[in-house]
């Protein structure tokens, strides 16, 4: 099988353009390979810092439920206190027999 000129003229384009597309298509298994891998760390450290993110959160949230605790105790203890103390014009005793 001999390639007249006129073949050859047709087939040398379509070479050059096959080899581009080889060459794509060769490149776009690594460029999905690529992404991703690039992909998975960003999800990766996303989801480090959102374990680390929650425990944070969890011990915030535990220390204002602490503090708030600490508060509402010196409130009732402050109460407590001004219940006790008798008030400085007010009697204690009430008079009845009127």
């Amino acid at each position: 099988m001999s390639w007249k000129a006129v073949e050859m003229q047709v087939a040398l384009p379509r070479v050059q353009d096959a080899s581009k597309i080889q060459e794509q298509i060769q490149q776009r298994g690594q460029f999905i390979q690529d992404t991703l891998a690039t992909k998975q760390l960003i999800q990766d450290e996303l989801r480090r810092k959102n374990v680390n993110q929650s425990e944070k959160n969890v011990k915030l949230k535990n220390d204002r439920k602490q503090k708030s605790q600490a508060m509402s105790k010196k409130k009732n203890e402050k109460h407590v206190l001004e219940s006790k103390i008798p008030h400085p014009y007010l009697g204690g005793r009430f008079d009845i027999n009127s």
